[in-house]
C-alpha cells in the first residue's frame, strides 16, 4: 500500500493459504533462506520487499508514512513503536505519560546502550536535537506532531514534549509512522543532505546509497551498532519499486520479493499460487472539497452543493465494482473499529434530493468541476473515474487532472490552490488523527476552520478518560458530517502477500502498514 504525505493508522479480516508448502517451492520463494534454516543462515540472507513508488525521501523528517515508512524504518527506530495489532511498544523509549492533569506536558525517558549508525551514543540531547529538526524541516508530517510548544532534554536520558493545548494522543504521534519518534543521529542533523544517500539512525540497517538506484531499489545493510543483534534476522534490505498489480504478483511468485504489497485484482491468484494473504481496511478514498470557501469554484462555498456532492454516491456499488471483497463502501470519515466512529451517521445516496439541493442553492443546471487526482495510488484512475461518474449522474460535469509523475509532486498540486477539489484517502484510527489530515496540508490548502469543530476537538482533548473522549470524537464526524469538506465514498483494504515461512507478518485496523523491523526479536519478521 502506497503511503499518505499528511497521515496514517487500523482491523484485520484475513485470508490465508492452506499448508500446502513443499520445501523445494519454499526455497524458491525465500531465494537462500532454506540452506541451512538456522539463525546463523538467516541472517546472511536478504529480505526482499516491493513497494509501488520511491519514498517521498529518504530524511525521516521530510518523508511519507502509510506503507511508505518502510524506506524510514528500516534504518531509524522510533520513540515507541506501534505493533502489528496496534499496541504502542517501547522503542527507544521505555517509558512515558503525562506529568500534569492538563494533557500537556509529556515525557519520555530514553533506552540505556543505544547507539546511531555513527557510532554516537543516544542521549536526551542528540533526541530533542532530533525532534526539534524535524519541526522545522518542512516536511509533509510535521502536522502529525500535535501544537508543540517545546522540546528540551531535561535529564541525561529524559526528554519533555510542553504542547500549546491538550494533546491526549501524544503516545501515537511518536510511533515509526509519524516522524516526529524517528530519531535522527548528530551527525545526520549536522549534514541533512548526506541522509538522501546514507542513514544515521538506530535502526537494524544502515541505507547503502552506492548500491541503490534510485526509482528502481533501495539497498540497506546491517547495522553493526543495534542495540539488540538477536533481532536482526537478516544480512541485508532491499526495497524494489513494482508499480504494476500482475508485475507484483509475478515478483511474488517467483520469488524476487518476499513481501509485496497485494491488490484485489490478483489476490484470488496469489492465493492459488501459494502466497500467503493478509488484508485489513485502511485507505478511505473521498472527493476532498478544499475550496470550502469557494475561491476557485464558488459554488463550493454553499454547504447544499458540497452535501449534494455527498448524497451522489452508491457507495456499495462502488465499492463492489472497485474492488470486490477487498472494499466496503463508507460513509464518515472513520472505518468501523476506530476511535470514534458512530454506526448511527453517514451519508446517504440520494439523487434526487442531490439534484433538490443544488437547484435550491441556484445551480439546477450542473457545475463545473476540475478534481486534482493521481495514478499511482489509482491506478488507471479507475476509483477517481467512478466518482466522476457518479458525479455526473447529479449534473456536476467533471474535469480529472490526473498526476502521473509521483505522490510528492501530487501534493504540490494540491498545495498550489489551483484545485477545488481531490481525490485522495484519508487515513486514521481516531477522529484526532483524522483531524489531522483533513485541517491540514494537502487536505486543507485553503486553511478552513470551523469554530464548532474546533471547541468539539478541544473538549475531546482535554477528555480525562477514554469513553467520554470517544464521545466527542463522535460529535466531531457528525459535525463534519454536516460540513461536507470531506465526502468518503469507499474503503479499500490493505493487502500484504507474504513468502512461504516469512513468519510475523500482521496487520489489524489499528496498524494495516506492517513494517519487517521492530524493537524485540519477535517483533521483527524472520525466516521459519
Amino acid at each position: 500500500m502506497y503511503g499518505l504525505i499528511p497521515a496514517s493508522g487500523r482491523r484485520r479480516p484475513r485470508l490465508t493459504r492452506p499448508r500446502l508448502a513443499a520445501a523445494a517451492a519454499a526455497c524458491a520463494m525465500l531465494l537462500a533462506g532454506c540452506s541451512g534454516g538456522g539463525a546463523g543462515s538467516q541472517a546472511s540472507t536478504q529480505l526482499s520487499l516491493q513497494f509501488p513508488g520511491p519514498p517521498v525521501s529518504l530524511d525521516p523528517a521530510k518523508a511519507g508514512n502509510g506503507g511508505s515508512t518502510v524506506f524510514v524504518s528500516l534504518a531509524y527506530d522510533p520513540l515507541i513503536y506501534l505493533s502489528g495489532n496496534g499496541q504502542l511498544v517501547p522503542d527507544l523509549a521505555t517509558k512515558w505519560g503525562f506529568t500534569d492533569a492538563g494533557n500537556k506536558v509529556f515525557e519520555l525517558t530514553l533506552r540505556d546502550g543505544v547507539k546511531f549508525s555513527d557510532g554516537s551514543a543516544l542521549n536526551a540531547a542528540a533526541a530533542a536535537a532530533s525532534m526539534n529538526y524535524f519541526l522545522k524541516a518542512g516536511g509533509g508530517l510535521v502536522g502529525k506532531a500535535g501544537p508543540v510548544a517545546k522540546i528540551e532534554a531535561v535529564a541525561p536520558m529524559r526528554i519533555r514534549i510542553t504542547y500549546k493545548a491538550p494533546t491526549p494522543e501524544a503516545a501515537t504521534t511518536l510511533t515509526q509512522y509519524n516522524g516526529l519518534g524517528n530519531l535522527i543521529g548528530p551527525k545526520g542533523l549536522a549534514d541533512p543532505g548526506s541522509l538522501l544517500t546514507s542513514s544515521d539512525g538506530t535502526g537494524q540497517y544502515i541505507y547503502d546509497g552506492a548500491t541503490s538506484v534510485s526509482g528502481n531499489r533501495y539497498v540497506y545493510k546491517k547495522n553493526p551498532h543495534y542495540f539488540q543483534p538477536a533481532a536482526q534476522h537478516f544480512g541485508s534490505a532491499v526495497v524494489r519499486v513494482i508499480n504494476n498489480p500482475n508485475a507484483v504478483l509475478s515478483a511474488a511468485r517467483t520469488g524476487q520479493v518476499q513481501f509485496a504489497a497485494g491488490s484485489a485484482s490478483t489476490a484470488a491468484a496469489a492465493k492459488s499460487a501459494g502466497l500467503k494473504i493478509d488484508a485489513a481496511p485502511f485507505f478511505n478514498w473521498s472527493l476532498n472539497l478544499v475550496d470550502r470557501q469557494g475561491t476557485v469554484a464558488p459554488a463550493l462555498a454553499d454547504v447544499r452543493v458540497r452535501q449534494a456532492i455527498a448524497l451522489a454516491f452508491d457507495r456499495p456499488a462502488i465499492a463492489k465494482a472497485m474492488a470486490g471483497p477487498y472494499a466496503a463502501g463508507s460513509n464518515q470519515v472513520l472505518l468501523p473499529g476506530t476511535d470514534g466512529y458512530d454506526k448511527n451517521i453517514g451519508y446517504g445516496y440520494d439523487v434526487a434530493k442531490a439534484k433538490s439541493l443544488l437547484a435550491a442553492a441556484g445551480y439546477a443546471k450542473g457545475i463545473k468541476l476540475t478534481v486534482l487526482t493521481e495514478s499511482l495510488l489509482d491506478v488507471n484512475n479507475t476509483y477517481s473515474q467512478a466518482i466522476a461518474n457518479a458525479l455526473q449522474a447529479i449534473g456536476i460535469d467533471v474535469t480529472l487532472k490526473v498526476q502521473t509523475t509521483g505522490i510528492a509532486q501530487f501534493a504540490g498540486d494540491a498545495l498550489s490552490k489551483k484545485y477545488a477539489a481531490i481525490i485522495f484517502p484519508t487515513a486514521g484510527a481516531t477522529m484526532s488523527e483524522l483531524d489531522g489530515q483533513i485541517m491540514s496540508g494537502l487536505f486543507n490548502p485553503f486553511n478552513s476552520s470551523d469554530s464548532q469543530l474546533d471547541s468539539i476537538l478541544r473538549q475531546a482533548a482535554a477528555a480525562t478518560d477514554r469513553q467520554t473522549r470517544t464521545a466527542q470524537y463522535q460529535k466531531a464526524s457528525k459535525r463534519l458530517e454536516d460540513l461536507a469538506w470531506t465526502v468518503p465514498i469507499f474503503s479499500t483494504q490493505s493487502i500484504a502477500y507474504s513468502a512461504a515461512g516469512l513468519q510475523n507478518v500482521q496487520l489489524s485496523v489499528l496498524n494495516p502498514n506492517p513494517m519487517p523491523v521492530g524493537p524485540t526479536a519477535d517483533l521483527s519478521w524472520r525466516l521459519k
